[in-house]
C-alpha cells in the first residue's frame, strides 16, 4: 500500500485497533431467506423497475423507510423524514412538428412506423438513408459498419443488437464489448461520422416489431434519432433489391459489415419536450454509543433505483417497456444494507454512529450520492469511511470483490483481517474508482470500501430476477461488511483518507478503453461539456496539465456534450494514443495533449 501525506504511523495505529477490535463479534444478520425477501419485495413487478421519479421508485423508497423505522433508526433525511428529496429529469414528451417521410412513398405514420428516441435532439434532415448494419464501430474486435462508407450529412439506419448475438461464443458478447450494443453507442457512433440522423430498427430474429415506447431520462445526443418498424425499413432497403432478414443474415454469417447507400431520400423532423421530477435517498442514523468516537459516522450505502422499463442504458434494447427487475443492481445492496441497519440497531449501535443509505438516482450519473455529500445526514468532514454495496447478489465460486482497500489507511489490512475464515475468497483492489455511489464520497475526500460480486450475462436487462441470487452468499457477504464495520467503528483512529496514485507499471490489463484519470463531477450540468473535479495522481490527465475545474469540451475527433461522449471517446482508444484535449478553464479554451495509458 502507499500510504501518502504523512499517515503512515496512523495506519500502524489503526492496523493495532483491528486486532482488538475483531474480539468483539460483529452483530448477528437476519437468515438468508429474510434478506432475500427483501431483494423479492423490490425487485417484483409492482416496483416497475425502481427508475428514479417513477411511482415505482417511490414504492421502492417507502419500503426501505419503513424497514429503518421499524429497526430503530432515527430520521436522516428532510426534516423529521428518512427521504432526502433532489430533483432528476423524468422524461419526454412529443411535441410539433415530428415527421419521416420517404421521397418515393410520402409519410410514415407517427407511433405506428416510427417514433422519435428520448435521447433525440430536436431538429431536422433530409437526405438518401444509408444501411450501417449495426451500426457499429469496434477497432479492438477488427469490425466497423462505416468502413468504406461516407455517411456525411446522410440519414442512416442501424439495426439493434450486435453481430452474432445469438452466439454465446461471439466475440460482441464479451463483458469487455457489452457497450457495443447499447443504442448509445451507435447513436454517438453515427454522430461521429457525420450523420444528419439516425433511424433504429429492431433486429428480423426478434419475436415482436413494437415500436419503444417514448421513454428516457439521459441528455441529448447531439444527432436526430428515431426508432423505425421493420416493415418501414424493408420499404426504405427494397429500393436497392435487399431485405432487413436478408442482410442481417450476411453480416451474421460472415461476421463483416454489409454496409450501402439505399437510394431513398427521407425527410425527418424530431420536437420534444422535456420533464423533471423528483427522488430520493432514504436515510436512516443509528447514533454511536461511545461518547469520544460518537462525533465520527461510517455511511453503509447501496443504490435502489435501476432502469424502470428500459431505455438508455438497458442491454436488451428491444425490450423497452419491460420491466428490467433489477434483483442484482441493485436491490440485492440495498437488502444487504437493510440486514445490516436492522442487526447494528438489534445490537444497540456501534462506538461510532452508523449512517444507513439507499441513494437514488445512480443510474443517472450517481446524482443521489452527489446530493448526498453536498447535504450529508452526518457531516462530510467527521465521516470516517463510506462502504458501498453494489451488485452483490451474485456469488460465484465464494469470489467476492472488494475495491477501495488503498482509499484509507489501515483498510487493506482491515479487509483481510475481516476476511479471515469467512468463507469468501476476497480480491482486493486498491483503486477506489468505479461507476458507483462511493466515488461520489472519494472524490469528496472520504476513504471508500466497494463490494461486489461481479459482472453477469443479465446486467441491465430484465433477466435481473429475484430467483437468480445466491441467498447463503448475499448474506455471507453482508456479513463480510458487518465485520468491516465494527472494526472502523471500534478503531480509537479512523482511516485517514489517502489519494491513490495509480502509476502505469502497477496497473494491469483490462477494463473499457484507455486510461486518461480525471475525476467528472457527478451530477448534472446545465452546460454541455464534462467538469472535473479533479485528476487522478500520476495519470495521463495530470501529466497533460488538466486540473480541477476544467470542462472538458472536446476529446481527440468527439464533442464532449455529456458524460457518455467522453465514454465513447475512451472506449475507442488505445494504451500509447495521443490525444487533443480541449478544455475551458477560466472561461477560456485551452488545448493540451495526453498519451493514454493502460486502463486499470
Amino acid at each position: 500500500m502507499r500510504v501518502r501525506h504523512g499517515f503512515i504511523a496512523l495506519g500502524l495505529v489503526l492496523a493495532c485497533a483491528v486486532a482488538l477490535a475483531f474480539a468483539a463479534a460483529a452483530p448477528e444478520l437476519a437468515p438468508s431467506a429474510t434478506i432475500l425477501d427483501h431483494v423479492r419485495t423490490l425487485s417484483a413487478p409492482v416496483m416497475e423497475g425502481r427508475g428514479a421519479g417513477t411511482p415505482g421508485a417511490e414504492r421502492a423508497a417507502d419500503h426501505i423507510a419503513r424497514a429503518f423505522r421499524d429497526a430503530g433508526l432515527s430520521p436522516g433525511g428532510d426534516g423529521a423524514t428518512f427521504l432526502q428529496a433532489f430533483t432528476v429529469p423524468t422524461g419526454v414528451r412529443l411535441g410539433a412538428p415530428t415527421r419521416l417521410a420517404l421521397a418515393a412513398t410520402g409519410a410514415l405514420a407517427l407511433g405506428t412506423d416510427f417514433v422519435p428516441l428520448a435521447v433525440s435532439e430536436n431538429g431536422t434532415g433530409a437526405a438518401e438513408v444509408v444501411f450501417v448494419g449495426y451500426g457499429i464501430t469496434a477497432p479492438d474486435l477488427g469490425y466497423d459498419d462505416y468502413a468504406g462508407i461516407d455517411v456525411r450529412d446522410k440519414v442512416v439506419l442501424a439495426l439493434t443488437r450486435e453481430p452474432r448475438w445469438q452466439d454465446a461464443a461471439s466475440p460482441f458478447r464479451r463483458p469487455d464489448a457489452y457497450h457495443y450494443v447499447e443504442r448509445s453507442h451507435k447513436i454517438i457512433n453515427a454522430r461521429q461520422h457525420g450523420a444528419r440522423a439516425i433511424l433504429v430498427v429492431t433486429h428480423p430474429a426478434i419475436p415482436q416489431d413494437a415500436l419503444p415506447p417514448l421513454r428516457g431520462l439521459s441528455q441529448p445526443l447531439g444527432i436526430v434519432a428515431a426508432a423505425v418498424t421493420r416493415a418501414a425499413a424493408d420499404t426504405m432497403l427494397r429500393a436497392s433489391g435487399h431485405s432487413l432478414a436478408g442482410l442481417a443474415a450476411a453480416i451474421d454469417g460472415a461476421l463483416a459489415p454489409r454496409s450501402r447507400a439505399l437510394g431513398v431520400h427521407a425527410q425527418i423532423e424530431v420536437t420534444l419536450t422535456r420533464g423533471r421530477g423528483t427522488t430520493a435517498n432514504v436515510a436512516g442514523v443509528l447514533p454511536g454509543r461511545d461518547a469520544q468516537l460518537r462525533s465520527e459516522a461510517i455511511v453503509i450505502g447501496a443504490h435502489y433505483d435501476h432502469l424502470g422499463l428500459g431505455g438508455e442504458g438497458s442491454l436488451a434494447p428491444d425490450a423497452v417497456g419491460a420491466v428490467h427487475h433489477g434483483a442484482d443492481d441493485n436491490a440485492s445492496g440495498t437488502a444487504a444494507v437493510i440486514a445490516l441497519a436492522q442487526a447494528f440497531a438489534k445490537a444497540g449501535g456501534a462506538p461510532r454512529t452508523l449512517v444507513f443509505v439507499a441513494f437514488g438516482g445512480e443510474e443517472m450519473g450517481l446524482l443521489g450520492s452527489a446530493h448526498y455529500v453536498k447535504q450529508p445526514a452526518w457531516p462530510l468532514d467527521r465521516t470516517a469511511l463510506m462502504m458501498n454495496l453494489d451488485m452483490v447478489g451474485r456469488l460465484r465460486d465464494g469470489k467476492l470483490y472488494v475495491g477501495g482497500v488503498d482509499s484509507g489507511t489501515g483498510l487493506r489490512t482491515l479487509v483481510g483481517d475481516a476476511a479471515r475464515d469467512g468463507g469468501l475468497s476476497v480480491e482486493m483492489r486498491g483503486d477506489p474508482f468505479a461507476p458507483s455511489d462511493h466515488t461520489s464520497f472519494y472524490t469528496a475526500g472520504r476513504p471508500v470500501l466497494f463490494f461486489f460480486t461481479g459482472a453477469h450475462s443479465d446486467y441491465h436487462r430484465p433477466t435481473d430476477t429475484w430467483e437468480k441470487i445466491n441467498a447463503d452468499g448475499l448474506r455471507a457477504v453482508a456479513t463480510l461488511a458487518a465485520r468491516v464495520i465494527a472494526a472502523v467503528a471500534e478503531a480509537p483512529t479512523a482511516p485517514a483518507y489517502v489519494k491513490v496514485a495509480t502509476a502505469a507499471a502497477t496497473r494491469t490489463r483490462g477494463g473499457y478503453g484507455a486510461y486518461f484519470g480525471v475525476i467528472p463531477e457527478f451530477g448534472e450540468r446545465p452546460q454541455a461539456g464534462v467538469a472535473i473535479t479533479g485528476v487522478r495522481a500520476a495519470s495521463p490527465a495530470e501529466r497533460a496539465g488538466l486540473k480541477a475545474g476544467d470542462v472538458i469540451v472536446r476529446f481527440g475527433d468527439v464533442d464532449v456534450r455529456s458524460l457518455e461522449d467522453l465514454t465513447f471517446a475512451l472506449r475507442g482508444k488505445r494504451p500509447g494514443d495521443r490525444v487533443a484535449v480541449v478544455v475551458v478553464r477560466d472561461g477560456r479554451r485551452r488545448e493540451l495533449e495526453a498519451t493514454l495509458e493502460e486502463r486499470r
